[in-house]
């Protein structure tokens, strides 16, 4: 089996940056601009976090839909490698290679109704598709699990898109979760914080070493 990724998202400090850099993840994701969130940061703050980030790591600009022309300022303005939108998107828009140089990952919300062929059916047009648990009033970081083998069924659908795989994952459920969906990468935010937009350090580095455990055992 490939080396399963791993995003910290939800990072709102220096310190938390440092951390999961230091226990080896590869990605970080800064909520921006979704006052409604706990994990929200400015574009200001957002950039200079990614700019702190080291050489080798990406910087994830997670963000709702608000129109094309709000994505393409949280594009110039922080520098991401890639953005993550979550929300409803007009059916007639394409942002692939849209943004110069920053890639593109929809997040899909699933649930028991959620349809794999309907959920995976613009993947195409997506540089990756993230598959989170589908709560009301809320567009991620929730802690809620949700039915695995349906992010299984849609990352067979989507094939070669990349599937990341978040909601409720921490290091005691990670490896399960890995075992069924079988992502490109997971993704973590309240499963290893102390409170929301403050990581626990001893969380995040329980979590990539549970990450490396699995891989390790497949």
């Amino acid at each position: 089996m490939k080396r399963v990724r791993v995003k910290v998202c939800g990072i709102t400090n220096r310190k938390d940056l440092k951390a999961a850099v230091d226990a080896g993840a590869d990605a970080l994701g800064f909520v921006v601009d979704v006052p409604e969130s706990p994990r929200n940061v400015s574009i200001d703050c957002a950039r200079r976090l990614v700019e702190a980030i080291p050489p080798f790591v990406q910087g994830v600009v997670v963000s709702v839909f608000k129109s094309l022309a709000h994505l393409e300022t949280l594009c110039s303005s922080v520098a991401p490698n890639a953005i993550q939108v979550a929300g409803a998107l007009p059916a007639a828009l394409t942002v692939y290679g849209r943004f110069k140089g920053v890639r593109v990952i929809r997040t899909i919300a699933v649930n028991e109704r959620t349809v794999p062929n309907a959920a995976s059916r613009s993947a195409a047009h997506w540089d990756a598709v993230l598959t989170d648990s589908s709560v009301p009033g809320a567009h991620g970081g929730t802690g809620v699990p949700h039915n695995w083998a349906i992010s299984r069924a849609i990352r067979e659908m989507i094939a070669p898109t990349p599937l990341i795989l978040a909601g409720g994952l921490t290091a005691d459920n990670v490896r399960t979760a890995i075992e069924i969906v079988r992502p490109y990468a997971v993704d973590v935010s309240s499963g290893v914080e102390i409170r929301p937009g403050i990581k626990d350090h001893a969380k995040v580095r329980a979590f990539l070493k549970a990450v490396s455990e699995v891989e390790d055992g497949l």
